[in-house]
Order: C-alpha cells, then structure tokens, then sequence
C-alpha cells in the first residue's frame, strides 16, 4: 500500500496480501498484526485472525469475524505491521497501514403501493451508499468511498450504477454527479440522470443517453429535464458572486436558449467547508425551481424558468415564507414546505396536524408517512391530498429500512434494507 487507508468492508472473510521488501522474522510479524489488530478499540473477541506465509517476504493475512451479524457499534481493525522486525533485527517504522470498518450490506427491495408484494432487486456483496437518481429515472448510484471514516472528510468515491429494472450493476472509473460544478468546456451529459467528466479518456461503460457539452466559463450546476431532452446549466466565470446566465441547452440539437445574468443569488454555501452546493433543479414539467442564496439580508431565494412563458424569475412563497426545502408532487400541483405547511398551486391548504413531512407517491398526490410501532419499526400511513383523508396501509418497515423513493407510476415504493 502507498500510504494509509480506511474501508468500509463486509462482515464476510477478507484475505489480505502484504509484500515485504526483506525476509521477515515470521513470529514478529505474526504477534505484531494480533497487537496491532484491535487498536481502535474493539473488543478482542470479535475478529480471528490467519496467517499463510507463501515466503520470508510475502504474507496472506485471513480475517474473519466470529458473527457476521455487525452490532450498533461497528467492529473496526486495522492490518499493520508497524513495529515487526525482519530477520537481521531491524524494526519496520511509519509502514502503510489499513483500517477496516465493518458495515451493513444493504440491498433494494420494492413493496407493492398495497402491500401484497415485496421483491428484493438487487444481490450487493458490498456495504455500499445508495443514492437514487433523480427523475424516477430507475436508477441508483452504488458508492465506496476511497478513504472511510465516519466523519465530515470527503474522500473520493467510487461510483456503479443500478439499474433497477435490468437489475444489472456497472461500473464507471470515474465520479458521477447529480449536479455538476466545474469547468463547462468537456462535460458528458447523461439522461439517464447524471454528468461526469473524462481528462484521462477512460474507457466508460457503453450508453446510447450520453451527449457531450462544451460551453465556455465555469459551470455551478446542472440537471436533465423530466423528458431528457434537455439539460439545465447555471454559468459565470470561477469565484462569481452574483448575475449568472441560466441555459437551456437542447441535448441532442446542442441548441443552447441563454438566459444572461438572470440569477442574481448566489449558490448556496456549503456549512462543512468554505466552497459552495452544486445548484440542484427540480423539473415537474410545467416549471424548473432551483435555490439561491442571499447575503444582505441573508435568507434563500427559489428561481423558476417557466417551459411555457421561457422566462427565468424569482419564485417568492404566496406568505412570504422562506423555503429552503420544498417537497413537491410529481406534477408541481402540490407543495409540502420546509415547515409543514401544504399548498395547492401556492395557495395554503388546511391539513390534519399529524401531516408535516413525508415523501410523495409519484403520478399521484398521496403522501407517505411513518409512524413508530412499539418504538421499533414504522408504519406507513398514507395522506391524500385531494381527499384530504390519512389511510393506514398494512406496509412496515424494520428499523434499519429506509424509503429510497417511488417508481414513476406510483405502483411501487423503492426500500433499502438487510
């Protein structure tokens, strides 16, 4: 290993290959990697370790937990040989080490809007992060990250992509953006969902949705349209506070229609580091809203370019309500605020309390909600928002179940889970 490194892994077997540079005094290396295996404070009775010398100079190291169920707390080891002598006696210093960190295999599974069906979709041999693509596109991101830790830190991921209807998982070698931000002048589009960039011309996994943009200055966000025939690009030159251009760029013509120094915010901060958020677009065919940021007076401000007018203006909230977050229907009719509160077409609506938040059903206005059963597993209720009626279901989800999203017909619920 070059340098240092951390990995979310399985709870399954990992067998580990070190290289050595000189023979090695095999009893030292032996009782160093038992020392140095529970360092970060595991308890000593979670991981068994193996070892295979093939020589004086190359090691295969088994691990293996002794339950493969992982605990609230996470076991986590670390393979070093820092401290081991060789066999003239000379002690290995400041060698690379590997922390591993024992995570959940969470597969997708879809559960019928009625509760009568439940598949599992996907097989993962991997504790990956899931992230849904937008636009009910069918698709989620599969991502490692290089160097694990359980903080703040981003570390550079790895990115497959599911494909839930196909149920096939691919690969690409390089970062998949939702949003992208970054120089405009080679940037690969995608329908599917998605925008990357190639400097290294790597080989990429064959796709007929692809489209290659180029355009001039740096780009602070992107998006694809609800029909996918269009991308959404907010545009200045690097380190631009204010008076971006919007573009509506035709994907398969290149025709770009360029709304210049419309957007007079600017993108929203990022709270963890000094930089700022990709813009992200919301599209429900008749308008697309994005945020901004205000500094004098500080507060947030929603744009909307309008399909039909071709207009790109401000979007206040009918009660002066700032929005940071606004969970809309898949047809734009209704909105469930950062607060709470429901409007219909931007008027306010009267609403049982219990409904507050929860995740739409696409091609419909129903909302899901959660409530806790015996403190451990959620019930979902549905809210509709025409008939103003809550509806209990007979669907629960285990505590280690999440809602990833719907499909576009609003027949299935889409749940991450053991």
């Amino acid at each position: 290993m070059p340098s240092n490194a951390s990995a979310l892994v399985s709870s399954a077997s990992k067998h580990w290959i070190i290289d050595f540079s000189e023979s090695m005094n095999r009893t030292s290396v032996e009782e160093t990697l038992k020392r140095n295996l529970l360092q970060l404070g595991s308890t000593s009775n979670t991981v068994d370790i193996k070892f295979e010398w093939m020589n004086d100079r190359q090691l295969k190291v088994i691990t293996s937990l002794r339950t493969t169920e992982v605990e609230a707390n996470r076991v986590i080891y670390t393979i070093s040989v820092n401290g081991a002598s060789t066999t003239a006696g000379a002690k290995l210093e400041q060698t690379s080490e590997f922390r591993a960190t024992v995570g959940d295999i969470k597969q997708i599974y879809r559960i019928s809007i009625d509760g009568k069906s439940r598949e599992k979709l996907s097989s993962f041999d991997k504790p990956y992060f899931l992230n849904k693509v937008p636009n009910d596109a069918g698709y989620m991101f599969t991502t490692q990250n290089t160097y694990y830790c359980e903080c703040d830190a981003r570390s550079k991921a790895l990115y497959d992509l599911f494909d839930y209807g196909q149920r096939t998982h691919v690969s690409y070698p390089v970062e998949l953006y939702t949003s992208y931000v970054g120089e405009g002048g080679k940037v690969v589009a995608d329908t599917k969902g998605f925008f990357y960039t190639n400097p290294q011309g790597l080989k990429m996994p064959e796709s007929r949705s692809e489209y290659h943009i180029s355009l001039d200055g740096y780009l602070f966000g992107t998006g694809i349209s609800k029909d996918r025939r269009y991308a959404f690009i907010v545009r200045g030159e690097k380190g631009q506070k204010t008076d971006f251009d919007f573009i509506l760029l035709n994907l398969e013509t290149g025709q770009q229609e360029v709304y210049a120094k419309t957007i007079k915010g600017n993108p929203p901060s990022n709270q963890i580091s000094d930089g700022t958020l990709p813009i992200s677009f919301n599209d429900d065919g008749k308008q697309v809203t994005f945020i901004m940021e205000n500094t004098e007076p500080w507060g947030y401000e929603r744009y909307a370019f309008n399909w039909d007018q071709r207009t790109v203006k401000p979007l206040a909230s009918p009660d002066g309500e700032v929005w940071w977050s606004v969970n809309m229907t898949s047809d734009g009719v209704f909105q469930l605020s950062n607060s709470g509160d429901l409007y219909k077409n931007g008027v306010k609506q009267n609403k049982p309390k219990e409904v507050s938040y929860g995740t739409w059903i696409n091609n419909s206005h129903k909302l899901m909600m959660f409530e806790v059963v015996a403190g451990r597993s959620n019930k979902l209720t549905m809210y509709d928002a025409d008939s103003k009626q809550i509806t209990p279901t007979n669907i629960i989800l285990q505590p280690d179940e999440n809602v990833i999203g719907t499909s576009s017909d609003g027949n299935w619920i889409y749940v991450s889970g053991k």
